[in-house]
C-alpha cells in the first residue's frame, strides 16, 4: 500500500482525533468519514444487530443519586 505524508492544521488534526475510535488508525477514521452517507435505516439495522451494553445497576444508582454540581447555589432574587 502506498503511503503519503500530509500536513494538517492543528485544529483539523484535533477534530480528526476526536472522531477517532479507540482502535482505529487515522487513515481508517478518514476513510469512515469520507464514506458515502448511509440511509438512516442502515444505522437502525446496525444498532439492532449490535445493541449497546447497558449496566442496569449503574443506571438505577444514577437515577436514585443524580449527579450534583460542585458549584454553590445561586441566590434567587425576589421578583
Amino acid at each position: 500500500m502506498t503511503r503519503k505524508t500530509v500536513s494538517l492544521d492543528l485544529d483539523v488534526y484535533r477534530g480528526l482525533k476526536r472522531r477517532q475510535t479507540r482502535h482505529e488508525t487515522l487513515s481508517a477514521t478518514l476513510r469512515r468519514m469520507l464514506a458515502d452517507d448511509k440511509d438512516p435505516a442502515d444505522y437502525l439495522d446496525e444498532l439492532a444487530a449490535n445493541p449497546p451494553k447497558v449496566n442496569i445497576a449503574l443506571l438505577r444508582h444514577r437515577q436514585e443519586n443524580p449527579l450534583r454540581s460542585s458549584r454553590p447555589l445561586r441566590k434567587r432574587h425576589a421578583a
